[in-house]
């Protein structure tokens, strides 16, 4: 089986919006890979805990330091994942995992998002913040 290759972008603004249009476009039929998000997110004490992806993606918008992954299969087709990344220091990835097309995926991801700052990985997560981000992308000149 192939691998995927993860294209991300970051997003100009870190809202519940942004991800309600981003997985509206890009994995309309996505089913969330978690079954409850916690916040410290791996922690051993979360201070809370939700059970619906939504709920999580309000909390983070209204918490600008909270840090979250979410991840949506796609069984109908391509992207075969989408991702959202909230990051500790305020921002918002949008990630896809696609097989094929992964130029395609980027030029579409960074449109979507209104964004020139995106790279793409070989079945990586993304770096853990937006500096980090803009490091990769300027080393690389994504």
């Amino acid at each position: 089986m192939p691998g995927y290759h993860d294209v991300y972008v970051l997003a100009r603004e870190r809202s519940a919006a942004v991800t309600i249009r981003f997985l509206a476009e890009f994995a309309p039929n996505g089913q969330a890979s978690a079954d409850e998000y916690q916040f410290p997110e791996y922690s051993d004490r979360p201070t809370v805990v939700f059970s619906t992806a939504a709920e999580a993606i309000r909390y983070c918008e209204s918490h600008p330091r909270a840090e979250q992954r979410f991840y949506f299969r796609n069984p109908k087709g391509a992207p075969a994942h989408a991702m959202l990344f909230f990051t500790g220091d305020g921002g918002l990835i949008l990630g896809l995992s696609v097989v094929r097309g992964r130029k395609k995926a980027l030029s579409q991801l960074k449109e979507h998002a209104g964004s020139d700052i995106g790279y793409i990985t070989f079945e990586s997560p993304p770096v853990e913040t937006v500096a980090e981000f803009r490091r990769v992308v300027a080393t690389f000149n994504c």
